[in-house]
């Protein structure tokens, strides 16, 4: 493991952003099998930081390079304790490293040459700690002082002599300002102050998406499905909104579900999420869905439900298309080829043991996923 920092959650006015306290025991993985940056980039914002704070945390091999990507990325916010805090934790396993790479060096006697460091990448440079930017870690801090003090008079001027409208952009922004900073209890503060000047339907929704998207950074899962219930209750009152807003949030309620560990509630969820307008992509990517559907779904759905609710599905099947472990993962297991089916779910393991939101669920959907395996070879082995 990295550094009992992962596990720390600040007050209100530092950094909060960091993943579950059901990811701290989840086991080490020591073959990844991802391209690490090409991964990262279907995320954004927090959600690729928590992503790649996570494979730093799990998985050895891919420690150093998930560090130095996620220092990259947060310098294009305003979180300079995120900065300081990986930039410590990397120059640290840089040197770690460089003593390991040493002292096997001395116990082989070979020729010495500069230690590199264990990555998705073959070719990668030799291992080198980063250098501290003291100046981006300055000029932020001046930056994003000046931009808060700017948003916080414009706030109290518009109250005074604008309408709801301004008022409601200028909370809208404040909230992105603590996001961007890393400030993610702050961030609620203001996107739910923003409620009473909401001047249109589309404005509350706005408001609930913001609400549930900075929840699931926080991993506050009963807070996820309460503002989901509470826009769900809203957009009933307005036709064009009805239908469509259950489906757009169906993800996110997916989502919570399994960070409750009510899987199968889960499976529905994704199992009704829209291909046509998927809009998480910045949370969970469409391969995402695949994988937490799929998985979910053979682990607590009958035959029937996975044939039509996944493979034949108008709603579901575009996103096990583009996955196509997960597809024939389902197919062999409707048609009894379980042999298949244990194999592939030993093939896609390390991938899912990587990802933040699945992995401390792996051991149990895995453990269900091979009762039923058992219990269906029976039920064939006794037809024949």
């Amino acid at each position: 493991m990295i550094s009992g920092s992962f596990s720390k959650v600040n007050s209100d006015d530092e950094q909060d952003i960091v993943p579950s306290s059901d990811c701290l025991n989840c086991p080490i993985v020591e073959e990844p099998r991802i391209h690490l940056a090409s991964y990262s980039k279907r995320y954004t914002d927090v959600a690729r930081l928590l992503r790649l704070k996570f494979i730093a945390q799990v998985c050895p091999k891919l420690r150093v390079e998930a560090l130095e990507l996620a220092i990259n990325h947060v310098k294009s916010t305003y979180n300079v304790k995120m900065y300081e805090e990986l930039h410590k934790i990397h120059s640290m396993e840089v040197e770690r490293s460089v003593k390991s790479s040493k002292a096997i060096s001395s116990s082989n006697t070979s020729i010495d040459t500069m230690p590199t460091c264990s990555t998705s990448q073959p070719n990668r440079a030799p291992c080198k700690a980063l250098p501290y930017d003291s100046y981006w870690v300055e000029d932020n801090t001046m930056e994003a002082t000046l931009l808060l003090q700017e948003l916080d008079a414009e706030l109290n001027f518009k109250k005074s002599n604008s309408g709801s409208t301004y008022v409601r952009r200028i909370l809208e922004e404040i909230g992105d300002y603590h996001v961007k900073s890393g400030n993610l209890h702050l961030a609620i503060k203001y996107y739910a102050r923003a409620r009473p000047y909401c001047t249109s339907s589309d404005h509350v929704i706005n408001m609930f998406r913001n609400l549930i998207r900075v929840s699931i950074y926080m991993a506050n899962w009963w807070h996820v499905l309460s503002y989901i219930d509470e826009a769900k209750h809203y957009a009933a009152g307005f036709q064009n909104l009805a239908q469509s807003v259950p489906a757009q949030l169906s993800c996110a309620a997916g989502l919570a579900n399994i960070g409750l560990k009510i899987y199968k509630t889960a499976a529905h969820c994704f199992l009704l999420t829209p291909f046509d307008h998927y809009d998480y992509h910045d949370i969970v990517a469409q391969q995402d869905v695949a994988y937490y559907g799929g998985l979910c779904g053979l682990a607590t759905l009958d035959i029937e439900m996975l044939q039509l609710g996944c493979l034949e599905s108008e709603t579901f099947k575009p996103f096990i298309a583009i996955s196509h472990r997960i597809w024939d993962l389902i197919a062999n297991f409707i048609s009894g080829d379980l042999d298949n089916c244990v194999k592939q779910l030993q093939e896609i393991e390390s991938h899912v043991r990587l990802d933040v939101y699945m992995a401390p669920h792996v051991d149990a959907l895995y453990g269900k996923i091979k009762t039923r395996m058992r219990d269906r070879k029976s039920s064939i082995t006794e037809r024949i």
